[in-house]
């Protein structure tokens, strides 16, 4: 399950460089949390990066997008404002459950 997250994720192309998420090691850890269920953490290229946010969604919705996977928690680290950027970018689960 993890190996197949990791390969979406790779493919994903980041906004303000038009490069992929491979390229730029933007996510930096795929764990499997329980059946169905993975954890993803991310960094953006910058700690004021103004598509965080919409970089977390992106890797939330992709992740979703796996086979087998119910579940995606995304942590966003390195930015200025992580706890309000990780907030933003998991209310749409939770109100999804």
């Amino acid at each position: 399950m993890v190996p197949k997250v990791q390969e979406k994720l790779r493919e994903l192309v980041e906004e303000e460089t038009g490069r992929k998420f491979g390229e730029l090691n933007i996510v930096t850890e795929v764990t499997q949390v329980s059946d169905g269920q993975v954890l993803v953490r991310y960094r953006p290229l910058s700690p004021y990066s103004p598509t965080a946010v919409q970089t977390g969604r992106q890797i939330r919705l992709a992740a979703l997008g796996v086979e087998g996977i119910a579940k995606v928690s995304v942590e966003c680290g390195g930015h200025m404002m992580d706890e309000l950027v990780n907030r933003l970018v998991n209310r749409e689960e939770k109100q999804r459950s």
